[in-house]
């Protein structure tokens, strides 16, 4: 999976915030939350998905290691991509292996994770109403395939109450407070 990615990187570069986690977690909604009160960019990267990953998920197949090697290869390019000069970044993807988070954090120095959770009751009921994707028959083995992370993610429950999500992104997304208050200031 390591090629010769360039993984040189500036200080200036603003932040890469990360958010990771089970399908139906909500790292979409809660990277939209973030992006909506702050005006940062965010990528869902799912929409970058490779053929074969999206012809799995049109037959309900899970994901191979080999989908997902060639899929974080290509990761670190399309993140740069959308990175806007002075902004922080934030990105959404499932990312279920730790290998493939030390492989990104080994190409982005500047990214950092957050841990997007939910109950699992929660989780499953979310997974029901989606039309297209992960269905709730295939959520017992993403269950199983995910590896919570082994380093000092900063972790986000997401019960989907947006004051109670900001307040824990904000506890570990440098500046997101900051953004906040500004915000609020302006109302």
């Amino acid at each position: 999976m390591d090629n010769d990615i360039n993984t040189s990187t500036s200080a200036a570069e603003p932040p890469i915030w990360f958010l990771f986690g089970l399908s139906g977690a909500g790292k979409s909604y809660v990277g939209d939350l973030i992006s909506r009160h702050t005006g940062w960019p965010v990528y869902h990267a799912d929409a970058d998905l490779t053929d074969d990953m999206r012809q799995a998920l049109a037959e309900a197949r899970p994901f191979t290691d080999a989908m997902r090697d060639v899929y974080f290869a290509r990761l670190p390019a399309l993140i740069r991509q959308h990175q806007q000069t002075g902004l922080p970044l934030i990105v959404t993807q499932g990312a279920y292996k730790q290998r493939h988070r030390d492989y990104l954090r080994r190409h982005l120095p500047q990214l950092s994770f957050v841990w997007v959770d939910a109950p699992q009751s929660l989780i499953l009921q979310r997974l029901a109403r989606r039309r297209q994707g992960i269905g709730p028959d295939s959520a017992a083995a993403l269950f199983r395939d995910f590896e919570p992370p082994l380093d000092g993610s900063c972790y986000v429950h997401n019960d989907g109450e947006d004051a109670h999500v900001l307040a824990q992104c904000g506890r570990c997304i440098s500046g997101l407070n900051d953004r906040l208050t500004a915000a609020s200031q302006v109302i």
